[in-house]
């Protein structure tokens, strides 16, 4: 091969590297400790389940993990919804783990799941109505001990940046165009 052909390789990167690491203290003997299938791709820890719970339709529950956590500096988390409970109706309620939080992980969830509603007649031989019962569908999600239940994504924490009061902002192309502006 003539130095015409020879492939160009680029000359090789110094990258820092740094090892990340998640402390994790286990606060109960049966509380299982986060995992990820596919390190490097998955964004979020897959967080579990400590205890059995029936999640009844619009009522938020608080999960334990039995776990604590403990990031890189200045990395805290942000948890999520994992698609599988969430195609059953089962939405994450919100909160965030700040980087110095050091307690139990709580998993606030909600079945947003609807009951469907049904009168049943009840009428004897001849069709006389002898009574009516309202029927409601189950749509109670069940989760058991050791089910995954969130994802917990790492974030490094941006808030030391100082807060300034000004008087206006600089203009952009969205303004004040707020839901909906970018369009369906």
């Amino acid at each position: 091969m003539s130095s015409s052909d020879a492939l160009c390789v680029p000359e090789p990167v110094e990258r820092l590297v740094t090892e990340a690491v998640l402390r994790v203290k286990l606060l109960d003997p049966e509380a299982k400790p986060p995992t990820v299938a596919h390190p490097g791709s998955d964004l979020g820890f897959d967080l579990y389940a400590l205890e059995d719970a029936v999640l009844e339709p619009g009522v938020m529950m608080r999960l334990r993990t039995g776990i604590s956590v403990e990031g890189p500096e200045g990395f805290g988390f942000v948890l999520g919804d994992r698609s599988s409970l969430a195609a059953r109706g089962v939405t994450y309620a919100g909160g965030r783990i700040d980087a110095g939080y050091r307690g139990e992980i709580l998993v606030c969830l909600v079945n947003v799941n609807q009951p469907a509603y049904e009168l049943v007649e009840d009428r004897d031989a001849s069709g006389t109505l002898r009574g009516v019962t309202l029927m409601k569908s189950d749509v109670a999600v069940h989760l058991r001990k050791g089910d995954k239940i969130v994802q917990m994504t790492p974030l490094r924490a941006s808030t030391d940046w100082v807060v300034t009061v000004v008087e206006s902002l600089a203009e952009s192309g969205r303004g004040e165009r707020g839901f909906g502006s970018s369009g369906r």
